[in-house]
């Protein structure tokens, strides 16, 4: 008998555009982190990943029943509509053993195990939050052939005998100093595909912003949490020793801890990075008011060149709804001097959401403009439209819920849709959607500005510079045309501006050299 950890197969949702908030970047180490728990309490565990092996379904489902694991713990990823086919490949394999134990963790069901455990019956526990400890005292529990109905184990969802949900709360781990470093299986073929190695360096946020269910994820409560500069630097000496991994991206929401002991840890592994002469490269998430001259300038020696700067808008009322407590000034003085220091940041940015209005779209477009953000076709068909999406767990999904008009269904329930409030903008926005789509559609597959953007800005050999320019005129020519239009039937126009927009932009696009 054996203990399974999958991390199955993510399937792509055409229907779905720049929706890349389904699960947070902290959830890739999660499987790691279990297998190192359960290893060192001498628990044998083998780790599967089919999503780095590219494996299909089938291939999934043949792996695992020849395995024949009497525990099956899965990594679940929303993926909308395709969810429902990774459900369905776990039922088959179920199928093939039915004694097997079946358990879910993750982000999305952490949020939805009430509905994933009465809608699938094959789905034994739900482990809810941080899944290391919880993940151990289950295989522990099971592996001494014990009741399944006693699974009194914090953290873990399941149904008693009586098929009622069984759930208690599991504090989240307070000194991670103490965890193992996560298992890292599979290494050279990261480093083979190009796929930067992720070292987690803190969990949680002290932000409280209303778009993200980060923090409700650990025990409904706002704490950050960060692992020590000396224990940091010293997972990445090893990696940099014994496998010569040389680039590093930290999957933290958030960097950088709160006020003056955060900036002083982040120094404090920048001056251990400098003082073994690591010629190594890394990058890392924050909020722009994080950003400070001292603390940067000592990254930057010490290897710093990513920064994903999360900005979420341009417009004051914006920022305030979404509580996330800097200000536009904030935002343009982050990206100022992080180009001083010669990174040239990638950004979060929410172009609509419920409550936008036509001023807040103008504010988010000039401020875009102003901060010189859109430099090239992939990055500005991004920013230009990228829609706030209201899952489970946040304070935006709670607001809102009362107006959800889901068909009842496990995977509706989890996500709120929505139209903005405001109908005139609602129309805006869903051409802009469409002439931003049709664009990415359009430019080749071989054409990727976010691999090298600063080539995209200045070289307009290949078209980039032409085609960025289209798509901002058009926009703004758009944007113009609802400002000045205060009345009307806007939802009748919605068609007939869709596809008038995306025949000028083909008549663009289409007479390029690098497309055909």
């Amino acid at each position: 008998m054996s203990i399974v950890l999958l991390e199955p197969p993510r399937l792509k949702n055409p229907n779905r555009f720049e929706d890349v908030v389904n699960a947070p970047l902290s959830a890739c180490l999660f499987t790691g982190y279990i297998s190192s728990v359960l290893h060192a309490h001498r628990t044998e565990t083998e780790l599967v990943n089919a999503y780095l092996y590219d494996w299909s379904i089938e291939q999934t489902i043949s792996d695992i029943s020849k395995k024949n694991p009497f525990l099956l713990c899965v990594h679940i990823v929303y993926l909308w509509e395709r969810t429902q086919d990774i459900l369905g490949m776990l039922l088959t394999i179920k199928s093939k053993n039915l004694a097997m134990h079946i358990n879910l963790y993750g982000y999305y069901p952490t949020f939805a195990y009430k509905k994933i455990l009465g809608d699938f019956p094959f789905i034994d526990s739900v482990t809810v939050g941080e899944p290391e400890f919880t993940t151990l005292e289950l295989a522990q529990h099971i592996s001494q052939n014990r009741d399944t109905d006693e699974l009194r184990i914090p953290g873990l969802a399941y149904r008693n005998n009586q098929g009622n949900v069984m759930f208690s709360l599991r504090p989240p781990v307070q000194d991670l100093d103490q965890l193992p470093y996560p298992h890292r299986q599979d290494i050279e073929l990261y480093k083979k595909k190009g796929i930067v190695t992720y070292i987690q360096g803190s969990r949680g946020c002290y932000g409280h912003c209303t778009f993200c269910y980060l923090n409700p994820f650990y025990d409904r409560v706002s704490q950050w949490r960060g692992r020590s500069a000396q224990n940091i630097f010293e997972e990445m000496l090893a990696l940099y020793n014994e496998h010569s991994v040389d680039n590093f991206y930290f999957s933290d929401a958030n960097f950088f801890g709160p006020g003056r002991p955060g900036q002083e840890r982040a120094i404090a592994l920048a001056e251990l990075i400098l003082a073994h002469d690591l010629n190594i490269r890394f990058g890392f998430e924050c909020r722009a008011n994080d950003i400070e001259e001292y603390s940067i300038s000592k990254l930057v020696m010490a290897g710093l060149t990513n920064v994903f700067l999360g900005l979420e808008s341009g417009d004051p009322v914006s920022l305030k709804r979404f509580r996330k407590h800097t200000t536009v000034d904030e935002n343009k003085r982050a990206i100022q001097l992080l180009r001083e220091y010669g990174i040239e940041p990638t950004y979060g940015f929410i172009m609509f959401e419920p409550n936008s209005t036509m001023e807040s779209i103008r504010n988010n477009f000039e401020f875009l403009k102003e901060a010189g953000i859109m430099a090239n076709p992939a990055v500005t068909a991004h920013v230009l439209y990228h829609k706030q999406t209201l899952f489970a767990g946040t304070p935006d999904y709670q607001a809102m819920t009362q107006e959800a008009h889901g068909d009842g269904n496990t995977f509706s329930n989890y996500e709120v849709m929505y139209t903005i409030k405001d109908p005139k903008v609602e129309a805006f926005s869903r051409i802009i959607a469409h002439l931003c789509k049709t664009t990415l559609s359009l430019l080749p597959a071989t054409y990727d500005c976010n691999k090298n953007a600063l080539s995209c800005v200045t070289a307009d050999a290949d078209g980039a510079g032409t085609i960025n320019d289209t798509l901002i005129a058009f926009f703004e020519k758009t944007l113009v045309h609802f400002e000045t239009n205060a009345r009307g039937n806007f939802s009748d126009m919605v068609e007939e501006m869709k596809q008038k927009l995306t025949d000028e932009m083909k008549t663009v696009i289409q007479p390029l050299s690098f497309i055909h």
